[in-house]
């Protein structure tokens, strides 16, 4: 649940949204990443500027025929102190530059004393193997016109000759640039896609339907893949998602039931026979709900109903397979293209009926302004225990509202971390000033106590087109 601070809302994290939003966004993070680590390998072949080094090393001696191990070091120890004064020292890079024929010089260079001994490594950069060498020479040849000011009675001596470097000290290595910044963008885009789904306002478990909506949870039907065979998924065959599927896991068919138990129980409460069934937005999976919400009901004894009257985007008959069946639409009918004799089918000899609707239409006012409507849903209603009406997605188009008005109560389904809160309220609010007020919520696709894998389609989309 939500916490209080300072008199304000504040969500708590729920890592496995977060989760899954990355886990939805993989290709997206994948595709950034690359485009970043190839971008960062152009950059560094752009910028890339190799120094080679140069080194001497020099022996450090005091002048005079008296001197000794203490004064030989001591007069190292003074060398090395001041010579990165004396490096950058105007007088010296006038010499060289001079020396070298340039009009200026910058010298980039570095003193290491030997412990415990009486040496001193010069080392100098530059960008090309030659620049380095002649740099170093330079400073050889010239160091002395200015050391003597700076230290006096010291003689140096090179004990090992500086050579042309053969390789950059600094190599252009693409591939660990290119790993590196894949690693580093992809952990960005992570924590980016994190963030966006902490900050978005969505239903993210049964405890927000409690803390966010202004309605009950009636039920949480937990995540299920369509398919579990991968040669199924790859056929694209339809594989029944009721929860009469033995294929179905326990969990998935368990969350059902207890939803339509409850369902019916609050039904029953408000002396409803009649029930509505939808969801704010496409693909929300309101369809399959309402089919095996229908089926939990016959399961348990109940003569009921089932109404296709999503007149846009009809998806009964494919859930329950009966393209084929012989019975007339019901749009069919409300239009008089079909008398009512042939329009209810009986589904597998069981306490379950239907009236179906095999093609969409596009003359949705005139079907609920027909005058057959409404006796329908009424002989229903006389004639079974439950009815459920499927209907449109509430927020796309204005059917369900005029169905509403038909039904007395309503179900509305909302997937998990899909749709934004202030949308369900409107919706539950617009509902409740009709005829069919909201009983509660059904949280579909939820998560369970573990990640499952990438979320399933319950629903269908690709269809409604948003109204004015």
């Amino acid at each position: 649940m939500e916490e209080r601070i300072d008199g304000g809302l504040v969500p708590q994290i729920d890592l496995i949204s977060m989760l899954k939003d990355i886990a939805k966004e993989w290709w997206a993070i994948l595709l950034l990443s690359l485009a970043v680590a190839l971008f960062a390998d152009i950059w560094v072949n752009v910028t890339y500027q190799p120094e080679y080094k140069t080194s001497t090393t020099f022996v450090v001696t005091a002048k005079g025929m008296n001197t000794n191990v203490y004064q030989n070091l001591n007069s190292t120890q003074q060398l090395a102190q001041q010579f990165t004064e004396i490096m950058d020292s105007n007088v010296l890079k006038k010499k060289v530059a001079q020396d070298l024929k340039m009009s200026s010089l910058n010298i980039d260079s570095s003193v290491d004393l030997v412990p415990e001994t009486n040496l001193i490594t010069l080392s100098v950069k530059a960008g090309t193997a030659v620049e380095s060498y002649r740099i170093l020479q330079s400073i050889m040849k010239n160091y002395n016109t200015v050391s003597d000011y700076a230290i006096k009675n010291v003689i140096i001596e090179t004990i090992q000759s500086p050579a042309v470097s053969m390789a950059p000290v600094n190599p252009l290595n693409e591939k660990k640039t290119m790993i590196i910044a894949f690693i580093a963008a992809a952990a960005v885009f992570m924590v980016l896609v994190a963030g966006l789904s902490y900050l978005r306002d969505t239903i993210k478990n049964p405890k927000d339907v409690t803390s966010k909506l202004d309605t009950r949870l009636l039920g949480s039907i937990y995540h299920e893949k369509k398919s579990k065979s991968i040669k199924l998924r790859k056929k694209k065959e339809f594989v029944s998602m009721l929860i009469s599927n033995p294929l179905r896991s326990f969990q998935y068919a368990e969350s059902n039931k207890m939803m339509s138990s409850r369902v019916r129980s609050y039904m029953d409460k408000e002396n409803a026979k009649t029930l509505l069934v939808t969801s704010v937005m496409e693909n929300e999976g309101k369809s399959t709900v309402a089919a095996n919400l229908a089926l939990g009901l016959a399961q348990e004894g109940s003569r009921v109903m089932l109404i296709d009257c999503d007149f846009r985007k009809p998806a009964q008959y494919k859930i329950f397979d009966m393209e084929g069946k012989d019975a007339d639409d019901l749009g069919k009918v409300l239009t008089g293209k079909a008398g009512t004799e042939n329009l209810i089918c009986n589904w597998n000899d069981t306490n379950l009926y239907m009236i179906l609707n095999r093609t969409s239409s596009n003359s949705i006012e005139a079907l609920l302004k027909s005058t057959t409507l409404r006796p329908i849903v009424g002989f229903c209603r006389q004639n079974m225990d439950y009815v459920i009406i499927d209907t449109s997605p509430l927020a796309l188009v204005s059917d369900t509202e005029e169905l509403a008005q038909m039904a007395d109560a309503s179900v509305l389904v909302v997937r998990q971390d899909t749709v934004l809160t202030k949308d369900i309220n409107d919706a539950i609010d617009i509902l409740n000033n009709t005829r069919g007020k909201v009983l509660g919520c059904v949280l579909n696709d939820a998560s369970s106590s573990q990640i499952t894998g990438s979320t399933a389609h319950y629903g269908y989309g690709g269809y409604y087109e948003k109204r004015a």
